[in-house]
């Protein structure tokens, strides 16, 4: 029967593919190493490595001498197919076997010239799979020069490389005794190359190990070599160590070394935003050679080719790291607002009021909702009285009050906002005092709104005080309250209002229901002597001398004209209605 040609390839092309489809476990060796070798004489290394992962597998099974020479002349090519592997699919499972074929090749092979290049390359695989104390443990025979290896390693840059892995392995597990050595090493290497990435990662290694250490003082001469902006510059171990260093100098009173322990620390957003920008570049790169490999690759020259496909691997596994540093940072809890508060209080320490000042504000309005935003309000407030911002100190204190459930400074923030309104006041009515003789109609004008504003300034200022006694008329701060309405009532003249206020003295009469003197919750006040002093002043200065009397021996504890204390406690207007009923 006659079969058209068609039928005849479309059964050998679907013959093949179900060939290549089949599990290398169940092919015949022969078929094994034939597709093998195919592969890699195409430059398919990842397709090629799982037939070389079969190969492995009889080779220790039978011992085969033409397995272990297929394996011997292309088991390095398997670990670089995973790695390409790796490269266009991101899966990690890629490095570790890729972690194991060069293994596999340097131990089986170790005469043979790649097995070194196979030992780096495994080296980058741990690394990578954060493997580090078996990638310390390959790095230290590399490098040790009683192995065969090292002599071997040619290249400046490679040896580098193993350096930097070293000196990451025991950076990474915190190993600092075989670390310090370690980084040292890498830092005159790096410093050698003109790696400024490496070098400065060293001093970031050098800078985390002194400060658990707490060998601070050693940190000084390598802060220089953390100003560039490198990936070692955003490690986030690096920044809570250069905090964690500045609170060792803080401690010690060494705020103005420790402000610049401060000034070098980066914030959590800052690395965030680092190493998802390097990552984007990362993979930019990454995505444009692989376009150019796919388009160009064919006709290339294999040493070119085998660069260009290795930078690939170097770029996906950079890519690999910036998105572990990236997730590491977005998971770690911010430090941010604590690094600006310490910041800013150490300002504050080294008496520069208006860093210190800004540092506290901005911590307030940019992090609003923030569970210390009492306190972060609070030293804002503070830093403008003493920087004497008076427009900014009276506006955060107006906020602070605003927010009734806010306790924790709410006597000193009232004590002080009672001082600015009263001191506001007193300015406005000076400035009225000295243009009540003006001619002109602007400076009539402007008497008059002095005149206004000073009255709105002292009804604010009355307000506090009267809110602060009513509320808390036992706490120690109630007999300044107290002063300080009356020195503002005595400089104003404002007897009637103060005698109403203090002792319930009104239309000409007391009322024992009003007044300040005469309220059972503030009879235990601190401020109960000097509402009873300024009322008997009050009364003196009205000439209501007899009613002066009972008020002044309140305070003086003595008999006036037959009116003891008793037990020497104040006397009321209450009691004393009592005893003469």
């Amino acid at each position: 029967m006659f079969v058209p040609l068609y039928r005849l390839v479309l059964f050998f092309v679907v013959s093949a593919c179900f060939l290549r489809a089949q599990n290398p476990a169940d092919m015949p060796l022969r078929q094994v190493i034939e597709l093998a070798q195919e592969m890699i004489g195409k430059g398919d290394f990842a397709g090629a490595s799982p037939m070389l992962d079969e190969l492995e597998v009889r080779f220790e099974d039978e011992k085969d001498p033409a397995v272990e020479k297929i394996l011997q002349q292309f088991g390095f090519v398997r670990g670089i197919g995973y790695l390409q592997s790796f490269a266009k699919s991101g899966n990690k499972e890629f490095i570790v076997k890729a972690a194991s074929a060069f293994g596999f090749f340097a131990e089986k092979f170790p005469n043979d010239p790649k097995a070194v290049m196979a030992m780096q390359k495994r080296t980058d695989c741990l690394r990578s799979l954060q493997e580090w104390r078996e990638a310390a443990r390959v790095i230290e025979t590399l490098l040790d020069p009683n192995q065969p290896y090292r002599k071997q390693i040619l290249k400046r840059s490679e040896l580098l490389n193993l350096y930097y892995g070293k000196a990451q392995c025991y950076h990474i597990e915190q190993d600092w005794a075989k670390g310090e050595p370690a980084f040292r090493e890498l830092l005159k290497f790096a410093d050698a190359a003109k790696d400024e990435d490496r070098a400065s990662y060293a001093v970031s290694c050098l800078t985390e190990m002194f400060v658990q250490n707490k060998r601070i003082d050693e940190v000084f001469p390598y802060l220089p070599r953390l100003s560039g902006d490198t990936p070692a510059r955003y490690d986030l171990r690096l920044n809570v160590n250069l905090m964690q260093g500045a609170e060792q100098l803080k401690d010690s009173g060494r705020h103005v070394e420790a402000s610049l322990f401060y000034a070098l620390t980066m914030t959590t957003e800052e690395i965030v935003t680092y190493y998802t920008e390097r990552q984007k570049r990362l993979q930019a790169e990454r995505t444009r050679l692989e376009q150019f490999v796919k388009l160009r690759g064919q006709g290339m020259p294999k040493r070119r080719l085998d660069i260009l496909n290795d930078r690939i691997n170097e770029l996906a596994m950079k890519s690999t790291s910036a998105q572990s540093h990236l997730k590491l940072a977005e998971t770690t809890p911010s430090f941010t607002t604590t690094l600006r508060w310490r910041k800013a209080d150490n300002f504050q320490a080294t008496k520069r009021d208006w860093e210190s000042f800004w540092g506290f504000y901005w911590l307030y309005n940019d992090f609003p909702e923030h569970k210390m935003v009492e306190n972060f309000l609070y030293a804002a407030f503070a830093s403008a009285n003493t920087v004497k911002f008076r427009e900014k100190s009276i506006e955060l204190g107006e906020l602070y009050l605003e927010n009734k459930e806010w306790k924790k400074f709410r006597p000193d923030v009232t004590f002080i906002m009672c001082n600015a309104y009263r001191e506001q006041a007193d300015q406005l009515r000076k400035v009225h005092t000295s243009l009540q003789a003006a001619v002109s109609t602007i400076e009539k004008d402007r008497a008059q709104k002095a005149k206004e504003q000073s009255e709105q300034y002292y009804q604010r200022f009355f307000a506090l005080c009267d809110d602060f006694l009513n509320v808390m008329p036992d706490h120690k701060y109630a007999r300044d309250f107290v002063n300080m309405m009356g020195a503002v009532y005595f400089g104003t003249r404002r007897y009637d209002e103060l005698l109403e206020k203090f002792a319930g003295y009104e239309n000409g009469e007391m009322n024992p229901t009003k007044g300040f003197v005469n309220q059972k919750e503030f009879r235990k006040s601190p401020g109960m002597a000097t509402a009873h002093y300024m009322s008997g002043l009050a009364l003196l200065a009205t000439g209501k001398f007899d009613e002066a009397k009972p008020m002044l021996s309140a305070v003086v504890g003595v008999n006036v004209e037959g009116l003891p204390l008793d037990d020497g406690e104040l006397d009321t207007y209450d009691n004393r209605e009592g005893e003469n009923n």
